[in-house]
């Protein structure tokens, strides 16, 4: 339910499958946070409870090794509404942690 079937592998076939996993879930959750925060004069962005699926934020992995976020259905307007031009994110995870940073503008 948020993770799509390709991501699920991706981080099952990782050294460290549970840290991926938090990793990929941190990530989400900060770039809501981020685009929540972005124009506080929006009205609530989210429409589906207090948050978007977090199957429709995808983290995907550039060429370079970037992680970057590709949104889909509701997260796609909420960052439409808010008025996102980009994402950029920060993900660090090693054994039982995970942290994330991101940042929208």
């Amino acid at each position: 339910r948020n993770l799509t079937a390709d991501k699920q592998v991706y981080c099952w076939g990782q050294p460290g499958p549970q840290a991926s996993f938090a990793g990929k879930w941190c990530t989400k959750e900060a770039v809501i946070k981020a685009v929540s925060s972005l124009n506080l004069q929006t009205p609530k962005v989210w429409v589906r409870g207090d948050a978007t699926p977090l199957i429709d934020i995808e983290i995907v992995i550039a060429e370079s090794g970037v992680p970057q976020v590709v949104f889909h259905r509701n997260a796609n307007d909420a960052s439409v509404k808010t008025g996102v031009t980009w994402v950029k994110v920060s993900i660090s995870h090693i054994d039982d942690f995970a942290i994330a940073t991101a940042i929208v503008q």
